[in-house]
Parts: C-alpha cells; structure tokens; sequence
C-alpha cells in the first residue's frame, strides 16, 4: 500500500516540475518572440537614422556607413541572445524534483522489503519454516516423533 501511495505523490511531484517547467519555457518563448518583433522594428529606423548620419554628417561613405551598421547588428544580436537565455529553474520546480526523487527511492526500498517479506511470509516461506523447524527438532533429544 505503501508503495502506491509513494507513487502517487512521486507522479504528482512530476507533473508539478513539468507544469512549472512548461509555463516557464511558454513564457521564455513568447517574450523572445515579442522581443524579436520590436526589435526588428526598431534595427529598422535605427539603420535608416544611423545610414543617414554616417552618409550625411559624418561623412563616411557607402561603405563606410554599411560597416557601422554591421558593428551595430553584431552587438544588437549578442545583447539580444544574452537576455533570452533566460533563467534556470524556480525553486517550486527544484523542490518538485526532489520531492519525486525522495518518493521514487522510498517506493523502491518499500517495493524491495515487501517482496522480502512476501517471500517469507509466503507459501515458500513457510516450506522454508518447516525445513527449519524439521531440521531443529531432529536435533533435539527424542529426535523425530510421528504425527497423529
């Protein structure tokens, strides 16, 4: 009985962890997705006012302008990749995880002791009792006596 209670709590451990896990991941995704969206707008205007300057000005030519935009573009995308790595897990999810690994281990321990004890008390158990019981009574003094 024990066993299955322990099952229980490690299954609901699990879904609390994958739960947790999926609302965390859903939220990472749409955030990036948002982000990806208002920052292309803005990569947009920013390369139209930025060409402009380095044209106008500055005075840097064609190529010069399109060599700043790249630099501006490279740093834009690590910031950008930096900020949607996101976070690890919360502490809910660690705690679920190590609730459903405490509850796994003491299914197993309890599932192994009731097997021990299914076998000795069961039909091999108790033949298993009456070879030692045999045994021990031929031991003593008046040795083997017949059942009436």
């Amino acid at each position: 009985m024990r066993v299955v209670e322990l099952g229980k709590v490690a299954a609901s451990a699990e879904a609390l962890r994958l739960r947790r896990m999926g609302m965390r991941l859903g939220r990472q995704a749409a955030f990036l997705v948002l982000a990806a969206l208002f920052g292309l707008f803005a990569l947009i205007s920013l390369h139209v006012v930025l060409f402009a300057l380095c044209d106008g000005p500055w005075n840097l030519g064609n190529v010069g302008s399109s060599f700043v935009l790249l630099g501006f573009d490279a740093v834009v995308a690590i910031v950008l990749v930096l900020l949607g790595r996101g976070k690890g897990a919360d502490a809910v999810e660690i705690e679920a995880r190590i609730t459903r690994d405490r509850s796994l281990a003491e299914m197993r321990s309890a599932a192994a002791l009731t097997a021990v004890t299914t076998t000795v008390a069961g039909p091999v158990g108790r033949m298993a009792g009456r070879t030692a019981w045999g045994l021990v009574r031929k031991m003593l003094p008046g040795g083997r006596r017949r059942r009436r």
